[in-house]
């Protein structure tokens, strides 16, 4: 493999990689908007989760915030 083919195919690997890392982050995004519409935007809680259930949403959430 020539350097000319080793930069032309890092080049193609990197835009493949940011492409998977756009759409990594859109659905970040999406499943954060769906984990904290649980209790909408009064937090009322719409589905009767109890505190012990809505656990593990939280940490879920604070996971994909960062």
């Amino acid at each position: 493999m020539t350097k000319d083919e080793l930069i032309t195919k890092q080049a193609l690997e990197i835009e493949r990689l940011k492409e998977l890392v756009t759409i990594s982050d859109d659905k970040l995004l999406d499943i954060n908007r769906i984990i904290c519409c649980i209790g909408g935007p009064l937090n009322d809680n719409k589905l009767k989760y109890t505190n012990e259930q809505l656990t593990p949403f939280w940490k879920i959430s604070k996971l994909i915030e960062n």
